[in-house]
């Protein structure tokens, strides 16, 4: 029987990382708005060593308002270059993407896997070794069999449904979701992979990946085998998987029978591997017209309202709020932040401010933690859209 921690109000994770002899770090509070919880899961694993560890892994759940059962989506984060990189967060929570899919109706499960985060200390079954002769299978079986506990966890929960659901993962998260799509999974429709690789360095060797003729061999096998259409989305300033190597990746991939639709977008930023952490005004656009013709129609983006012709953002005693400490110090703090930002009221006194990635929907939870009234935006970058 599995034996299922759930975690709720503040993360006591930190017991089982004591228990493991894992140093614990501090958390916050898990956001209302979106129904977030965290449940510990255990699993064994065994590295490309042989060397076996079992010890329990964090799942982070988000899910729509309501009762369900909704749709599930499991989101596989990537990996870090350092062992010092991959202790952080203690938690992986995707919280940008989650809240897009939730908006589309989706529960939501993001495993941290074992190696990263507060687990870190307790071993890394994904090491593969050298660059020159790295082993890609443990890893990969290592980052399954938690991804199974998840699936069967999730399919477990009467708000969820599993009929017709989806995988997402990002690098090394794309990467395991690409050998996933090879196996039998009741009920998985399709599987998204963004910039998924492995052995990456954008300082040591910027673009060109590890081994990478052995990675265009493992693509081609899992195209072989291949049970569940794909959507892989690259671009063309990656700095851990150059646009040559991507491109001839789907190429094997599609030659050996995978159904894949392969997306190389323009460059983003100065490195486009973070495109799924940083690029969401771009990718969650294109993955809701990609996903209406999945039977997935309801939008996930969130658009901003239209501008007032008249709005001064900078004019904070527009603001309709009579606190004049929120107009002269908490106000000035929103635009003093870089863009994106976005600031959310519920014309009430209660407010929120957020930026960075997904900074709309960050502001309008963290408003709606206080609200009496409805959360409504107030400002969007440098446009004031209060209606």
């Amino acid at each position: 029987m599995m034996r299922v921690i759930v975690i709720g109000g503040l993360l006591l994770w930190h017991v089982l990382c004591l228990a493991q002899g894992v140093p614990a770090e501090a958390e916050l509070p898990l956001m209302r708005d979106v129904h977030e919880t965290v449940v510990a899961l255990p699993v064994t694993v065994r590295d490309r060593h042989g060397a076996v560890l079992s010890a329990p892994f964090t799942v982070t759940t988000f899910r729509p308002d309501g009762d369900g059962p909704f749709p599930l989506v499991i989101l596989n984060h990537g990996r870090a270059v350092t062992a010092e990189q991959r202790v952080l967060p203690a938690r992986q929570r995707l919280e940008s993407a989650a809240r897009y899919f939730v908006r589309k109706g989706f529960a939501v499960a993001v495993p941290t896997r074992l190696g990263y985060g507060q687990s870190a200390a307790l071993g890394d079954p994904e090491d593969a070794g050298s660059c020159e002769r790295p082993q890609w299978q443990p890893a990969v079986e290592a980052g399954l069999q938690q991804l199974r506990a998840t699936f069967d966890y999730m399919r477990g929960q009467p708000w969820v449904s599993t009929t017709s659901w989806l995988l997402v993962g990002q690098s090394a998260g794309g990467f395991l979701v690409t050998a996933a799509s090879s196996r039998d999974w009741p009920g998985l429709k399709l599987a998204i992979n963004f910039a998924g690789g492995r052995g990456g360095d954008p300082d040591r060797h910027p673009g060109v990946p590890c081994s990478p003729g052995t990675l265009q061999q493992q693509f081609a096998d899992w195209g072989k085998q291949a049970r569940v259409p794909m959507l892989w989305l690259y671009t063309e300033n990656d700095q851990f998987f150059g646009p040559a190597y991507s491109s001839a990746w789907a190429v094997a991939y599609r030659v050996a029978g995978g159904r894949l639709d392969f997306h190389l977008l323009p460059a983003f930023g100065s490195n486009g591997h973070t495109l799924f952490a940083a690029g969401n005004d771009l990718w969650q656009p294109l993955l809701d017209r990609l996903l209406v013709s999945s039977a997935w129609p309801q939008p996930g983006t969130l658009w901003p309202p239209p501008a007032l012709p008249a709005g001064n953002v900078a004019d904070s005693e527009a603001l309709p709020l009579t606190q004049a400490r929120v107009k002269a110090v908490d106000y000035q703090r929103f635009l003093a932040r870089p863009l994106p930002r976005a600031f959310a009221m519920d014309g009430m006194g209660h407010w929120g401010q957020a930026s960075g990635d997904d900074a709309m929907s960050r502001a309008l939870a963290l408003c709606r933690q206080r609200a009496v009234g409805e959360c409504r935006l107030y400002a969007v970058n440098e446009q004031v859209v209060w209606r």
